[in-house]
């Protein structure tokens, strides 16, 4: 087991870890959506980047499919499932 920085807190990985087990059908992972579900079960001083950096870590190591969604919702892309043809 890998020894975790000092600014890392423990029921934080152990929580994100939880949540990409349970969301493997729920790919692509969203990034802030799932950092926000992070600070509402865990009461942690970790600022919403680092929650963030350790999501994109840890579903790396999964290599599971991430998106990065925006906070507000007009900031956001809507990628097409298809390109369309020409």
């Amino acid at each position: 087991m890998r020894e975790l920085p000092k600014d890392i807190d423990a029921d934080v990985v152990i929580e994100i870890s939880k949540l990409l087990d349970d969301s493997t059908l729920l790919v692509p992972v969203r990034v802030h959506q799932l950092a926000t579900r992070v600070r509402e079960r865990v009461k942690t001083g970790l600022p919403n980047r680092s929650i963030e950096e350790l999501i994109v870590k840890m579903a790396s190591v999964r290599q599971l499919a991430m998106a990065f969604d925006l906070p507000a919702s007009e900031n956001v892309v809507r990628i097409p499932l298809r390109r369309p043809r020409r």
